[in-house]
């Protein structure tokens, strides 16, 4: 349970970083502005990573630990498919905020500041989102239980807070370079932000699919 955990961890911290890679090369080799700015980013890693990736360490064993084989001695904690699978995820979360980023900026023709914001509240409310994707590469979010790791929920609820907060204290706008949003960015922000949970389901109900014709 440990080894998982752990597993789990080092899974959402690479996923989520390679993902804020992904998004600033993808915007330069497009000729993009650039979507994130410095302090996103480092508010990224600081805030909205740490909390959940303490909070994974601590999580409920797996229903099936225990029927599933030991372990091998020479086992890598992150084996060639894991490692792909990290980067699918990211490339995911980077497609997604890329997307939000043009949407907002090229569809809705809103500045760039805000089209930046919008942009930086996605990517953090998508990673958030995507700790729960990293309880289990097996299991659904809903079999596993959505509430069985307090943690992890006062982690996201404290990380949203957060956010929230830089978002909505005018003292705080030019410190975190943020821009007032209306209620449609709101609106934007939430069904984005949700997106990394229905496709890793998705994903998951075809894996589980394919093992039961095995």
């Amino acid at each position: 349970g440990i080894f998982d955990n752990i597993r789990k961890t080092i899974h959402f911290l690479l996923s989520c970083n390679v993902s804020e890679v992904l998004v600033m090369l993808f915007a330069t080799l497009f000729g993009l502005p650039l979507p994130l700015l410095p302090i996103h980013i480092l508010w990224m890693n600081l805030v909205t990573d740490g909390f959940p990736a303490l909070a994974l360490a601590v999580d409920p064993k797996a229903p099936d630990l225990m029927q599933q084989p030991p372990r091998q001695t020479q086992a890598r904690l992150l084996d060639g498919g894991r490692l792909w699978t990290i980067a699918g995820e990211g490339l995911m979360l980077a497609v997604i905020a890329l997307s939000t980023f043009s949407y907002s900026l090229f569809v809705w023709q809103q500045p760039i500041e805000q089209a930046r914001t919008v942009t930086f509240t996605v990517m953090v409310a998508a990673q958030l989102v995507h700790a729960f994707n990293c309880r289990s590469d097996r299991w659904s979010l809903f079999h596993v239980g959505v509430t069985t790791n307090h943690a992890l929920i006062w982690a996201v609820v404290a990380s949203l807070a957060l956010q929230v907060g830089i978002l909505t204290i005018p003292v705080l706008e030019p410190i975190f370079k943020v821009a007032p949003l209306p209620i449609e960015d709101w609106e934007l922000m939430v069904a984005m932000g949700l997106l990394p949970l229905a496709i890793v389901e998705v994903v998951k109900w075809l894996r589980w699919r394919r093992r039961m014709k095995k």
